[in-house]
């Protein structure tokens, strides 16, 4: 503890723990006892229900030192250090917002002036007798082209490219432009580029989705290729530390447009097939969670909770280690490149994610978004007209907890219920969400969506709208035709094996899960998301051996002849199936 705080140095180990109780506006501290050896990890975690009740230190017979430290303090030495615009102090990040208060603009008097408004980011603090000379250098903002101290031009310089996609006033965004760092400001105008203006009034929003990537690739093609490789002999946790290592490189969103490639080292496959995989088991990985252990866990799980319901998860570790402004590149990318949606999310979350207003997300909430099962039967007992003794006291932990006022007779329970919701749903993950919204604006497709509300159902569907059914899949098969060849017996025979193998495999589709389904399309073209040409073969068979094959990049499926009952082929497409995640040419 007191490495941690050093404040509590002084007082030489004379303090005790307490924590609160009790309700009706009144929360009375009580003494957590000591172990015979003092207080421990353990206990503390048990008395703060895993730090979700506040602890409060108090010191014995010394006062406390309250005065606020000072932005060189030992204490903030790990945390992120950023200067002030304005008066170019360095100070923690997180003491910006109480120092931006105090921070005033100096009179126009006493600043040189320059072409930029009033309220520019470059003005200086109050008292600080400060003259052009020992500012030091000073350079152009390529995007508002107000002129600013070099020094804090590139934290300005990321909130105004932020600003731009946001405000049509400020910067008319172009998918097909260079990149923040060389972005040429484009004053507003209703005069639009005629490829920016179709994907804009196109009615159907799946034509609006592939042409605003047409344009946006467009603008990618003048960047070198993307190159993403991984290793066939790899375990499962050095595989998902790749591909994070791949999305968490801060690249400009040109970048991101480019061609992309994957390449798995020990395997014969190349192609687009090899992009689709990968691809597809990096969006699979995100959302049914990375095999790695982070945070002390044998597993890291991105989202959580129910089909339809999944809100990012709460972890500490995830959010410092940017993880998911990772995942916001991973999804944006995906999109780019034509690959599977990020499927599954809360409503809410989608539209605080998309929509940025916390009112409009609040509206979707529903009890299912509250992933905790514990946490969701307790704020449900608010729906009872009468609560027992036992879940009025329920509800009041629980409220107390999260530090909302206790019901009462008189208390909106719905209205408790929705702000109950609200906090464990959406504010809560606020952080997650921001950054998850930080990675998408990066990959360069936040125009498309703030353009085009009516995209977002296609960039973050239902799960039932992306589930694969047979007539999908039946109905996008070019299936093999009858050879024109001499009438001989042997002619006959192929014939009859190759409708019988035909028909076999009809019965497989037909009769298969959506989610053998969804594998049988990532063993057959990479990914799961369906296409108009499958083409299926029927082979000579080598032996009883002889296993299905794909040409991905194709989108081929070859079949061996030899299958006389459907039983067999039925097993060798199930093993087939269950090689997906390996990769290829490794059954």
């Amino acid at each position: 503890m007191e490495e941690e705080f050093l404040k509590l140095k002084p007082l030489n180990g004379r303090w005790m723990f307490h924590k609160a109780a009790g309700g009706s506006g009144q929360r009375r501290l009580s003494v957590i006892p000591m172990d015979a050896e003092g207080y421990s990890g353990h206990q503390l975690r048990s008395a703060s229900n895993n730090g979700k009740i506040v602890l409060f230190l108090v010191p014995l017979q010394e006062e406390m030192d309250t005065e606020p430290l000072p932005f060189d303090a030992t204490e903030f030495s790990r945390m992120p250090q950023v200067p002030c615009v304005k008066c170019n102090t360095t100070m923690p990040l997180q003491m910006l917002a109480l120092h931006a208060e105090k921070c005033k603009e100096v009179s126009n008097e006493q600043a040189e002036p320059t072409d930029v408004d009033e309220d520019s980011e470059h003005d200086i603090c109050e008292g600080h007798e400060t003259t052009m000379d020992n500012l030091g250098e000073r350079e152009i903002c390529p995007i508002c082209q107000g002129n600013f101290l070099k020094s804090v031009l590139p934290y300005h310089a990321s909130e105004c490219w932020d600003r731009a996609f946001n405000s049509e006033a400020v910067l008319e965004v172009v998918p097909d432009l260079p990149g923040p760092s060389s972005v040429t400001p484009v004053p507003y105008s209703p005069a639009e580029t005629e490829s920016t203006k179709v994907w804009k009034e196109v009615n159907d929003p799946q034509k609006a989705v592939q042409l605003f990537l047409k344009q946006l690739k467009q603008g990618g093609k003048q960047q070198g290729t993307l190159i993403l490789t991984l290793d066939a002999t790899d375990s499962d946790e050095e595989r998902a530390m790749s591909l994070i290592s791949f999305y968490k490189h801060n690249r400009d969103k040109m970048q991101w447009a480019a061609p992309f490639r994957c390449r798995i080292q020990g395997d014969a496959a190349v192609g687009r097939g090899v992009t689709r995989h990968i691809i597809s088991s990096a969006i699979t990985k995100l959302k049914r969670g990375f095999k790695m252990n982070f945070g002390n866990a044998a597993a890291t799980a991105m989202f959580e909770g129910e089909t339809d319901h999944l809100v990012p998860t709460t972890s500490a570790v995830l959010v410092e280690s940017e993880l998911f402004v990772m995942a916001g590149r991973l999804i944006g990318h995906s999109v780019i490149n034509g690959g599977p949606a990020l499927s599954g999310l809360s409503l809410a979350v989608v539209h605080a994610l998309t929509n940025g207003s916390k009112e409009l997300a609040t509206t979707y909430l529903s009890l299912k978004d509250c992933p905790d099962i514990d946490h969701r039967e307790t704020i449900g007992l608010l729906l009872k007209d009468e609560m027992t003794e036992e879940e009025t006291s329920r509800v009041s932990s629980l409220c107390m907890e999260w530090y909302f006022p206790v019901p009462t007779k008189g208390t909106n329970k719905l209205l408790l219920l929705q702000q109950l919701l609200s906090h464990v749903v959406l504010t809560r993950l606020s952080v997650q969400v921001k950054h998850l919204k930080k990675g998408l604006k990066e990959t360069g497709i936040w125009p498309l969506i703030t353009s085009r509300p009516d995209v977002v159902p296609l960039l973050f569907p239902r799960e039932c709208e992306v589930e694969i059914t047979p007539q999908m899949v039946l109905q996008s098969i070019i299936w093999p035709q009858a050879r024109q060849t001499d009438e001989s017996e042997d002619s006959d025979d192929l014939e009859s094996e190759t409708m019988q193998v035909a028909g076999f495999f009809r019965q497989f589709v037909e009769e298969a899960s959506s989610d053998n389904l969804r594998q049988l399309m990532r063993f057959w073209v990479g990914w799961e998301v369906p296409c108009q040409d499958l083409k299926l073969e029927i082979v000579q068979s080598t032996g009883p051996r002889h296993l299905p094959t794909s040409s991905t990049c194709n989108e081929r499926l070859r079949l061996p002849s030899h299958y006389s009952t459907y039983s067999a082929l039925l097993a060798d497409m199930m093993v087939c199936l269950k090689s997906v995640e390996t990769g290829f040419g490794l059954v």
